[in-house]
């Protein structure tokens, strides 16, 4: 725990308030005990200057009393550093000062009757800072424990992301592996071409997969790339068309989040239908947001596979957990198209966002 006045600018303002309170009293020395200027300066510099120098140990006082739960022990402590740190220093400057002005029997004499009052003024100075202390280490302990769980949330948010990643992925594979085996016997060179594009999704995902945003262009091409391996199964029964504008290919997005939303629009159109499905793509900017638009047409009387649903909830999770809000994912149906609309708050945005947060 950082000391508040030996550690950072804490010192500047230290020394600030020394001086106003030396000041104070040799003006009061002066005006109201008549004092010369001379001896009010020196009495008041010599007293504050000795406080000041012990006075920054009383932090390590503090911050010893604090561990112990014993009320009677922590009272204890202090009463006696008070006792010690007062006597000490009413002590030390009262026989620097007496020397100093050893020709002066009138200020001497003052030193003397003043000395009770000087120590009760002593256990004021000492419950003032140690009261200071404890305020200060209040704060630093909060801020403390607002760090901690600001790092423990970042290390949830991290790991459910991760977990959800996890859920999509394994997915596609087990799909992919299944129909290579099934191409094995009945297509060879298909089969293998299907192999070489799923290494290359593979190599895509792994060396993305610890980097949470990345441009839309590249998973643009990613997602071609996982169509181009569909595309080895259903051949012309899968047809793709995408509507993209230069403003959009920049645009930072979640990594990896485009590709669930194909696998639904190829799961619940493509496999269902016997007639060719078409998916189309159309990115646009509106109002600080991407409008990231996904429709398919699929047959509508055909039955519906069943499934456990992750991929979509998975991604609405995901923009949640990302942006901190709920309202960036939805999908439609109407007649025989399903349309799916993700919105990307754009990078102006989330970082306004990010600052209110920390502040």
């Amino acid at each position: 725990m950082k000391h508040p006045i030996l550690s950072g600018n804490g010192y500047k303002l230290y020394s600030l308030i020394l001086l106003v309170v030396t000041l104070i009293q040799a003006a009061i020395l002066y005006f109201y005990y008549g004092l010369t200027i001379e001896i009010s300066i020196s009495d008041s510099f010599v007293y504050n200057t000795f406080y000041g120098v012990l006075a920054p140990g009383l932090w390590y006082i503090v911050t010893f009393a604090s561990l112990s739960k014993d009320d009677l022990a922590l009272a204890g402590t202090h009463i006696g550093a008070a006792i010690i740190t007062v006597l000490l220093w009413s002590s030390l400057a009262d026989f620097l000062l007496s020397q100093i002005f050893s020709w002066n029997n009138i200020y001497r004499e003052f030193l003397d009757e003043s000395y009770i009052w000087r120590l009760i003024i002593g256990v004021l100075y000492y419950s003032i800072t140690v009261l200071i202390f404890y305020l200060i280490k209040y704060y630093q302990d909060m801020q403390e424990r607002l760090n901690r769980e600001l790092e423990l949330q970042n290390l949830l948010k991290d790991s459910e992301l991760r977990m959800l990643k996890s859920q999509i992925n394994p997915h596609f594979i087990f799909n992919s592996l299944n129909s290579i085996s099934a191409l094995t016997i009945s297509k060879s060179e298909s089969a293998r071409e299907m192999v070489i594009k799923l290494s290359d999704f593979l190599r895509y995902s792994l060396g993305k997969d610890s980097v949470e945003m990345n441009p839309l262009e590249e998973e643009i091409k990613n997602v071609s790339l996982y169509l181009d391996i569909e595309k080895v199964r259903f051949g012309n029964k899968l047809k793709f068309e995408k509507e993209v504008s230069d403003s959009c290919l920049k645009v930072e997005v979640p990594n990896l989040i485009l590709q669930p939303l194909f696998e639904n629009a190829i799961k619940y159109g493509v496999y269902e239908s016997i007639e060719q499905v078409t998916i189309r793509l159309k990115c646009e900017t509106i109002d600080d947001l991407l409008h990231i638009l996904i429709t398919n047409n699929f047959d509508s009387e055909a039955m519906p596979l069943k499934g456990e649903g992750i991929g979509l909830d998975n991604v609405r999770k995901r923009l949640s957990l990302v942006f901190g809000r709920n309202d960036l994912l939805k999908v439609d149906q109407s007649g025989d198209e399903f349309s799916v609309t993700m919105k990307i708050p754009l990078k102006k945005e989330t970082d306004e966002q990010n600052q209110n947060t920390d502040h």
